[in-house]
């Protein structure tokens, strides 16, 4: 089980308003990676914080199912991301 989440290297740091971005953000990664098909990770709250949660239990899931997911959450994130500072 792995616990973790998307942050834009400019949105580093602890402040109020940038951790309920990154809620809303992460939410939406997760949305969007799960309805995608390819992979289903869950979610937890650690101290306050939405995160993504892997946890592999299925035996057909392969290392390159493992090695795909933080590549998948980068790509999906940059593009909410950018969707949601456009938005404003």
């Amino acid at each position: 089980i792995a616990t973790f989440r998307y942050v834009p290297p400019d949105l580093r740091g602890a402040d109020k308003k940038r951790e309920e971005y990154l809620n809303t953000l992460n939410t939406e990664v997760l949305a969007r990676i799960q309805s995608g098909g390819k992979m289903y990770p869950s979610n937890a709250i650690v101290g306050g914080k939405f995160a993504i949660r892997a946890c592999v239990v299925n035996f057909r899931t392969t290392v390159e199912d493992i090695l795909g997911l933080p590549g998948l959450v980068v790509a999906t994130g940059k593009e909410i991301d950018e969707e949601m500072r456009r938005k404003g």
